[in-house]
């Protein structure tokens, strides 16, 4: 994003909008608001830039990658953590293939946020107090990513914080309702780069996360060899990518845990772009 900032839908004339489609985005503040549908929730988490990466995420995103997981393995006595989870859309989408299950962990590095409002004005918050988001009457505008941007809304971020702020959940209603609703289903706040506590997941997804986007390949590795000690014994790593090249369908790949690494059991036909890296894994290094 050269400049991050862009429009709000709807707030001006249909022509300009229009001319403009691209660079016109979604009131994110609707996500403070009880009455958000899901569908708005999803379209809203695309504007969230926290920890890195973005919360990019919709619904029936990964029906072929989730079907290795589901075709090759017996999970009904599995615990199973999708790391890197965004809102959650994805894990509810797997949560309903499944035939079973013993737990299913829907995890984030950031799993809530904190919002102030003053007037026509929400900013949105990092855990560490950090400005992340500016939504104005007209504007969308990301402080946090540009030095620019960050000296052009100051005077507007600096008197909306002085409001109270409030904390948001960044997991969709609807998988909000469905945690309430089933006891299996429950939420850890993890980051990809340490080990998963005791006990251990059966199986560890992880999609749209290990990205080059966002990490080097020696990062990636490292935060593979962490994902390695993360899963029990003989469990299993799923890796899905939504790639950006026009096209191409979702990848992904299933992989059984071994002693030493990562050993292939199926993959798309479309081998997802870390493939190579996680069949390198050297656990000996970790």
């Amino acid at each position: 994003m050269l400049l991050p900032i862009r429009l709000l839908r709807d707030r001006w004339p249909a022509p300009v909008e229009k001319r403009l489609e691209r660079f016109v985005w979604a009131d994110t503040s609707v996500i403070t608001r009880p009455e958000v549908t899901p569908e708005q929730f999803r379209e809203a988490m695309s504007a969230i830039h926290v920890g890195g990466t973005i919360k990019i995420t919709s619904a029936d995103r990964h029906p072929e990658p989730d079907a290795l997981l589901t075709e090759s393995l017996d999970t009904s006595e599995l615990v199973i953590a999708d790391v890197g989870a965004s809102d959650g859309s994805t894990s509810l989408d797997l949560i309903r293939k499944l035939q079973g299950f013993k737990g299913f962990v829907i995890s984030d590095l950031f799993l809530g946020i904190s919002w102030a409002r003053k007037g026509r004005r929400t900013v949105f918050f990092d855990p560490a107090g950090t400005p992340i988001l500016l939504v104005g009457h007209r504007f969308i505008a990301w402080p946090s990513i540009s030095r620019v941007v960050r000296l052009l809304v100051a005077p507007a971020v600096r008197s909306v914080a002085k409001q109270e702020h409030r904390p948001v959940t960044l997991l969709n209603p609807e998988v909000v309702a469905a945690i309430a609703a089933d006891p299996r289903i429950t939420t850890r706040e993890h980051d990809v780069f340490t080990t998963w506590p005791e006990p251990k997941p059966d199986v560890i997804k992880i999609a749209n996360l290990l990205r080059r986007l966002y990490f080097s390949d020696e990062q990636i590795s490292t935060a593979l060899r962490a994902v390695h000690s993360s899963i029990a014994p003989g469990g299993h790593l799923l890796i899905v990518d939504n790639s950006r090249e026009p096209g191409m369908p979702p990848r992904g790949g299933l992989y059984r845990r071994t002693e030493t690494g990562f050993e292939l059991v199926r993959e798309t036909p479309h081998r997802p772009e870390i493939g190579e890296l996680v069949l390198a894994v050297d656990a000996s290094r970790a």
